[in-house]
């Protein structure tokens, strides 16, 4: 044990153990306590007696002891610091270990982690993968139901329609029993069963291919002991090149009329614009004529013009001989009198007894060189003792009296006796001309084009709008411009006549380089090469105009499709069934025409889309491209939509796109603005000009302008012409133009030409060639004028007329604005379209913009905006709201952002009623989307307005009227019809129909059509006994005023007979049906749709014009006239006076010609024609024999003329039972389809089932068989099994087989037959072929299923 003092504390020790010694307790290190033992006594040991050392003193011990002190205590520190650090070691040692595990703890913690994260990714991407496959399953289950809707509709309408067959045959032999119980023997009744079935089955003995809408269908065994199978010889019926209507082999009324709205070859141009033009003629001495014409008579010849939707424009040149003028003066002033003329309906002369510098000019180019171009008439005064030196005026006088076919008005002595007569003849041509004579001669007989599905104005579809689609693709087709059009021509033919599925057509290329005048062209030799082709086309304007619109593009081409029926429903104007139904009836149709439809639209990256027309298309899922334009099919469907052209990309194409069968897509677009997803469609690029084409379009152009260029000068514009933007066609053409016009009368030209060729693309062109007219043209007097006839074009929406701009700008001359326009139309700027003064082309626009509007005059739009708001305001009254009103007038407002205003011209009835009425629906909806109004709102907003206006009945001098006020709320019912407002409508309706039982009697028919729109609005809501109260009123009335027998009458028949089958009460909707078929039967013409009436009409009006120059001697011209004569009133079905005019031009011809030309076998076809048409076979065949031996000797037997003789010839033999000359001709008629169009043609099918039908007629089946067979076949590969000639080849085979007693087989190809048609109503996918892989025939595998 050691002492208390071994214990004690040394504050040096704090130095070596630190601060925990000091009770801190933070350190690791402790004191220990050491035991000192006790110190003996120096040189002595305990418990004995020690001597000391020898020698040793007392100083020595006491250092060794105090050393030694020292050194333990230094020991002992030493020890203490190497314990304290083994035990610091040994903690941070055991901290590491401590570390490690955490470590390893926390890494096995992260691969736990990053294990669990890789599954939850691989569960979510489960789950969406899951989720995509249940939205797709969900579609197909909705679209699988569908089909089974569709399907059971199918089954439950042909087990009805047996179990009918059914109740009539059990009918039939119940009427059988009882005439052999009365005594009648079986061979009797059978005979009279027979000779009854021969009558209905020959109703229609030209038609031997069914009509789409009608196509009868042998739904029992019975039927098919008909005598004879139906033949489809007349569907490749083609006219020959000479024109449309000159060769005449008569098919369906309703194609030739569709066919007419698309192409009028004989029908001169000014009938299709809603502008008539009168050129007048008349030297300085007849200028009193022409302020009496216009001051006293242009007014109400004018007021008459626009009650028919045209206006009327005067046109006189008057030129001074006294004046001094240039040579470039001169040579403007007579190309604008050749343009005037040209334009002009009507050529008008007054003649004294001098001529001015152009007066002869005048007489050749608006009457000399064709005197049938337009109608004439001359004023002659008489004048006594003509000087010697105006013999020039009695050359002209003397001329004209010889062609002896222009209205002469001859020897009156004063201006107003003249100008008088002048006018009585002018009214009585524009009354032709606008269809107001025809139309007073129809007064008194009710037709059913004033039936009930008319809307106000009798408006069904926009006849502007299809008059511009004709002017625009005219105006492209008149460009000399044709430089490598031949291999994109191929391209084009290639993707038309290629098969299986494919995305459009996409010709793409910079601004001005011939995209549109491409297509164009293309189409032209498309019609001419298969004139019985669908082509549908549309050309977008200016993005501002109504061809811009999507919605109304797709109504257009609707309207057009609807009238290849012969019975046509009533065209929609809401915009949402448009969209639904435009692809419906574009399957529809095309699934019925040979080769499918032609569907061309240039420049689509125009469409603008309104801010309703946005919400529409978002609402299906569709943007402007989906709603138009069909898409790449996925491989999955590729199969499925073997024949279309169509992508399905969205949730909307299972329900809507994939409907569409567009066969022959091609569309333009330029390179600068097309969507990147367009791109990857199959291309069809229009480079720039190379230099070659260069110089070969700039020859070209100067050719056709009568001028030429230096070698110096040519090598300029070559080198100029090396960039893209000017090697562009426009470029060069403008630059042409431009030439042709300085190098007649410029000293200087090659320094002019250096000007413009420092221009590096075509808008800074325009510009030079605007300064070089403003300062060559503008006088003191006209200064300014240019710039603010293109400010007033470029702000307005479409263009304007140029009596519109005379009244925007009184200080404009009619003289120098004619002059003015008609050298801008001769340069490029600007261009003649619908009546309207529009430019000419989209970098013309940007040029107005840049060179009228620069950045100092910008500000100038809203000014030139609001002066045509207040010109276009000022006519908003009645009787003087115009087309024109309606089309610029809310667009302009709704420019300048005014919605009141805006508002307010929209509650203009008169407005309201001109949009609506050419199905601008869309339009007016836009509008009241802009000044945020619902259809409730606007429906109360229009129904106050309507009672406004009844209340001012009797105002504005009688214009305003009850018959007027009921219009308006038929037409407003009709409007809320087509938004589906039925509630609304109704209301609407009613009070149409109270206000005229008021006015009118109430057995007026008007009244009845009323019934009939109410009927069908009720018929639509659900409502089915209302609507046969309605029904029935409107068929008593009609009954009691027409008679029993009127169209009206077999309309409601109709009508009433639907709206039974609705309800299922077929046992009276049949007897309905009958009577109206009977009521059709018996109609002289048959029934045409507006639209088609519209089209008459202008054939009615070439006929009289034709009528009326159809004068003088005998000549090839004459006759020319007269075989055009019988054409257009055979079309009218006016056989009589056709017959007649067919007789005169053979006569004339034979003289003229003689016996054997070319010519006369188109009379002869044509009166063939006629008789075969009227069953006079006799009469017709030597005709066809004669017409076949001329064209035998100047064309091939394999030119499609002759091939037309002999099928018809072939036919006509077979209907008087002359199997042996009709058999050489169908054999021929199929060698020369072979060489023609190749083995695989569906042409030469037809022409295979039509020699198939003369071999079974003559019991000769095995010949027959494969000839079917092999047409099969070929309808197989080319139209596919779905077609519906499939249903009509294999219902003439099942007819066959009956009548070989193959029963069994004959009911399993009637049974395939009907499955093809019913499968027609459905608007799924087409099946593949069902031609078998092992080279099987078709019959056998169709006999087979």
């Amino acid at each position: 044990m050691g002492t208390g003092g071994s214990f004690l504390h040394n504050p040096e020790d704090d130095d070596i153990l630190g601060k925990d010694l000091d009770g801190s307790s933070r350190g690791v290190i402790k004191r220990i306590p050491i035991e000192i033992r006790p110190r003996g006594r120096l040189g002595l040991k305990s418990g004995s007696s020690r001597k000391g050392p020898k020698g040793g003193s007392l100083s020595s011990a006491l250092s060794v002891e105090i050393e030694n002190t020292e050194v333990e205590r230094i020991r002992k520190e030493f020890e203490m610091y190497r314990i304290n650090k083994d035990n610091e070691m040994a903690n941070m040692s055991r901290k590491e270990q401590q570390l490690i595990r955490e470590n390893k703890k926390l890494k096995a913690e992260l691969v736990v982690l990053q294990k669990t994260c890789t599954n939850l990714r691989g569960e979510r991407d489960m789950s969406l993968e899951a989720e995509q496959h249940a939205l797709i399953r969900a579609a197909t289950f909705e679209d699988e139901r569908g089909k089974l809707q569709r399907n059971f509709k199918i089954f439950r309408e042909t087990m009805e329609r047996e179990l009918q067959n059914i109740l009539r045959e059990k009918r039939r032999l119940e009427n059988k029993l009882a005439k052999i119980a009365l005594g009648y023997s079986i061979e009797d009744v059978d005979a009279q069963s027979r000779q009854e079935f021969d009558e209905n089955s020959n109703n229609n003995p030209g038609e031997w291919w069914p009509n789409m809408d009608g196509e009868p269908s042998l739904s029992s065994t019975m039927q098919l002991q008909q005598p004879s199978p139906r033949l489809p010889e007349f569907v490749h019926s083609m006219v020959e090149p000479e024109g449309m209507f000159t060769n005449v082999n008569k098919e369906d009324w309703s194609t030739v009329l569709s066919n007419l709205s698309q192409n009028l070859p004989s029908v001169p141009e000014h009938s299709l614009s809603p502008v008539l033009r009168i050129y007048i003629s008349a030297p300085r001495d007849t200028h009193t004529e022409v302020e009496i014409l216009i001051k006293d008579y242009y007014p109400r010849l004018q007021a008459m013009c626009e009650t028919e939707g045209r206006s009327l424009v005067m046109t006189h040149l008057p030129y001074d001989d006294t004046s001094t003028v240039s040579q470039q003066f001169l040579w403007h002033q007579q190309i604008s009198r050749k343009q005037q003329i040209s334009k002009s309906c009507i050529f008008l002369a007054f003649l004294g007894d001098s001529t001015d510098k152009f007066t002869s000019l005048e007489y050749k180019i608006g009457y000399l060189d064709n005197p049938t171009a337009k109608s004439a008439i001359f004023c002659f005064r008489d004048v006594k003792g003509i000087k010697s030196g105006h013999s020039d005026a009695k050359d002209l006088k003397t001329k004209i009296r010889e062609k002896k076919t222009a209205k002469i008005i001859d020897g009156y002595t004063s201006p107003s006796r003249g100008v008088e007569q002048a006018s009585s003849e002018i009214e009585k041509i524009l009354s032709t001309e606008i269809g107001l004579e025809s139309r007073a001669e129809g007064e008194e007989e009710e037709n059913e084009d004033d039936g009930p599905d008319q809307l106000c104005g009798g408006h069904v579809w926009d006849v502007q709008s299809d008059n511009e689609q004709l002017e625009a693709i005219n105006l492209a087709k008149s460009s000399s411009c044709e430089l490598g059009f031949e291999r994109h021509y191929e391209r084009l033919n290639g993707h038309v006549l290629s098969a299986g599925p494919l995305p459009p057509l996409l010709i793409l290329g910079p601004p001005g380089c011939g995209r549109s005048l491409l297509l164009a062209k293309w189409i032209q030799l498309q019609q001419e090469k298969i004139p019985s082709s669908l082509l549908l086309y549309h050309f977008v304007g200016r993005e501002s105009t109504v061809s811009a619109d999507p919605i109304m593009m797709m109504r257009r081409l609707t309207a057009q499709l609807m009238q290849q029926l012969n019975s046509p429903p009533q065209l929609t104007s809401d915009p949402v069934r448009i969209v639904e139904e435009f692809p419906r009836w574009l399957e529809r149709i095309s699934s019925r025409t040979p080769g499918g439809a032609i569907v061309v639209l240039d420049s689509i990256d125009r469409f603008q889309v309104s801010s309703y027309i946005s919400h529409l298309l978002n609402a299906h899922h569709l943007s402007v491209s989906d709603s138009i334009l069909p898409h790449p099919l996925p491989v999955s469907l590729g199969k499925f939509f073997k024949k279309n052209r169509i992508v399905v990309d969205s949730s909307f194409a299972f329900k809507m796109v994939k409907r569409f069968i567009f066969d022959k897509y091609i569309v333009s677009a330029c390179e600068d603005t097309c969507p990147q997803s367009w791109r990857s469609w199959p291309t069809v690029r229009v480079e720039p000009l190379s230099n070659k084409n260069v110089k070969e379009l700039l020859h070209a152009e100067l050719a056709t302008l009568d001028a030429s260029i230096s070698s110096e000068e040519e090598t300029s514009i070559l080198t100029q012409c090396r960039t893209p933007s000017t090697c562009c066609s426009l470029y060069v053409m403008v630059l042409a133009r431009h030439i042709s016009g300085y190098t007649r009368f410029d000293s200087k030209p090659a320094k002019h030409l250096e000007n413009l060729l420092t221009c590096t693309d075509c808008v800074s062109l325009y510009c030079k060639v605007l300064d070089v007219i403003r300062y060559s043209l503008e006088s003191h007097e006209n200064r300014g004028h240019l710039k603010m006839i293109l400010r007033f074009i470029y702000v307005s929406r479409c263009g304007l007329r140029e009596s519109e701009l005379l009244d925007l700008m009184p200080n404009l001359s009619s003289n120098f604005l004619t002059l003015f326009t008609e050298i801008l139309f001769h340069h490029l700027i600007i261009k003649y379209q619908g009546g309207l003064l529009m430019f000419a082309h989209q970098q013309m626009e940007k040029a107005a913009l840049e060179y009228c509007f620069g950045k100092e005059e910008a500000k100038l739009i809203p000014q030139y905006r609001q002066n045509l708001i207040q010109y276009f305001s000022n006519s908003l009254s009645p009787g003087k709201t115009s087309c024109r009103v309606s089309d610029e007038l809310p667009w302009l407002l709704r420019q300048t952002q005014e919605k009141e205003e805006l508002q307010q011209c929209l509650l203009n009835l008169c407005v309201f009623q001109r949009l609506y009425s050419r199905g601008r629906c869309p339009e007016i909806l836009s509008y009241w989307q802009f000044v945020a109004a619902d259809k409730n709102t606007m429906a109360q907003l229009y129904f106050n307005a309507t009672r406004k206006m009844e209340e001012m009945v009797g105002q504005y001098g009688g214009l305003i009227t009850l018959e007027r006020i009921a219009d308006l709320y038929d037409s407003l019912g009709h409007f809320l019809k087509d938004l589906g407002q039925l509630n609304q409508a109704v209301s609407a309706l009613q009070k149409a129909l109270e206000i005229r039982e008021t006015t009118l009697h109430p057995d007026h028919p008007i009244v009845a059509r009323t019934h009939h729109i109410l009927a069908g609005l009720y018929a639509q809501w659900g409502k089915f006994s209302t609507a046969e109260d309605f029904y029935k009123q409107a068929l008593a009335l009609y009954e009691n005023e027409y008679g029993m027998d009127h169209p009206l009458v077999a309309t409601e028949l109709e009508a009433l007979a639907q709206l039974y089958q609705r309800q299922d009460r077929h046992d009276q909707a049949d007897p309905l049906k009958k009577r109206s078929v009977n009521i059709r039967k018996k109609q002289k013409s048959p029934k045409v749709t507006p639209m088609q009436t519209q089209a008459k009409t202008v054939v009615q009006r070439r006929a009289l014009q034709l009528e009326e120059l159809a004068l003088g001697p005998d000549s090839p011209d004459n006759a020319r006239i007269l075989n055009e004569l019988g054409v257009l009133y055979y079309l009218q079905n006016d056989f009589e006076t056709a017959e007649s005019f067919f007789k005169r031009a053979l006569e004339m011809r034979e003289s003229t010609l003689g016996p054997d030309h070319l010519d006369l076998a188109q009379s002869l076809n044509n009166l063939a024609a006629l008789y075969n048409d009227r069953k006079q076979f006799n009469k017709a065949e030597p005709l066809y024999e004669r017409a076949l031996d001329i064209k035998t000797k100047y064309l091939s037997t394999n030119h499609e003329s002759v091939a037309s003789i002999i099928n018809h010839l072939a036919m006509l033999y077979r209907k008087q039972g002359k199997f042996d000359k009709a058999l050489p001709l169908y054999k021929q008629a199929v060698e020369i389809r072979e060489k023609t169009f190749g083995s695989y043609h569906p042409s030469v099918a037809t022409a295979l089932v039509n020699l198939a039908v003369l071999y079974s007629q003559q019991n000769k089946y095995a010949e027959a068989e494969p000839m079917y067979d092999r047409a099969l076949k070929i309808y197989d590969e080319s139209l596919g099994p779905q077609h519906p000639r499939v249903a009509e080849t294999l219902r003439n085979l099942a007819v066959m087989k009956y009548e070989m007693k193959d029963f069994e087989a004959a009911a399993k190809l009637y049974k395939k037959a009907t499955e093809i048609t019913e499968n027609e109503t459905t608007y799924g996918g087409k099946a593949l072929s069902i031609q078998s892989s092992s080279g099987e025939s078709t019959l056998k595998n169709m006999m087979n299923s």
